[in-house]
């Protein structure tokens, strides 16, 4: 009775000893920053709207951001970059990195970069400083942008960029699948060509008086927001 006692013991022992061992290395790959395999770009971004750079919550575990690879970057030497193209990108929902493979820090997204691809979202990283209505020129299927926490210079809104203070806005998505639009209460400027390709927007609402909305300053090259029925909820 007793040996058969001591087998199980034993037997017991081992399992928690594989069950630790097992559990380090999990800790270990998080700890290091490994990032499972969550399967093909476009499905370990699709929760960018939910989730983004946060992370995703796996159980009592956080995995960190799947960002695209293969995005074509230009070096500014000075230990900065830019996003200069898709490259071998191929992913439509593009979550950019905060650091290039080369070690460099993001901070722009230049002008055409993503020109004529089919790209419906895209996240920027904490690390942007500069973005213009001309970095998403050409992407008539992108209707959506979001800010990773953390980022000084931009916010988002219904995927509609803003700068950080939400008095300027950047952009709005030429691809937005919704038809009706509420612009950002304290709202002072509205860059050129923000609006430039927005042709499925039907109604603007405005969150202030006639008066406040006539102080806003509109660029040029917004005449989608012109043609859209207009709202004012003061």
């Amino acid at each position: 009775m007793k040996v058969w006692k001591m087998v199980g013991c034993l037997a017991l022992l081992c399992v928690i000893i594989c069950g630790c061992a097992v559990l380090g290395r999990q800790n270990t790959s998080a700890e290091a920053g490994e990032t499972p395999d969550v399967g093909t770009t476009e499905s370990a971004a699709a929760p960018l709207a939910a989730s983004g750079s946060a992370g995703i919550r796996e159980g009592s575990v956080t995995l960190a951001p799947t960002y695209s690879e293969g995005l074509r970057y230009r070096s500014n030497g000075d230990g900065t970059c830019a996003v200069a193209g898709l490259g071998a990108c191929t992913s439509a929902c593009v979550l950019i990195p905060p650091t290039s493979p080369a070690g460099d820090r993001v901070t722009e997204i230049l002008p055409y970069a993503f020109e004529d691809s089919i790209i419906g979202a895209v996240e920027l990283p904490a690390s942007i400083e500069t973005v213009t209505p001309a970095s998403f020129a050409g992407c008539p299927r992108l209707s959506y942008v979001r800010v990773a926490a953390g980022n000084r210079f931009f916010s988002e809104a219904d995927g509609v960029l803003y700068s950080a203070d939400g008095t300027t806005l950047v952009y709005c998505p030429a691809g937005m699948k919704v038809t009706e639009l509420t612009l950002k209460h304290g709202l002072k400027r509205i860059l050129a060509g923000a609006f430039g390709a927005c042709t499925g927007l039907q109604t603007v609402v405005f969150p202030g008086t006639s008066s406040e909305w006539h102080s806003v300053i509109v660029g040029d090259d917004n005449q989608p927001l012109y043609t859209a029925a207009f709202r004012l909820t003061s």
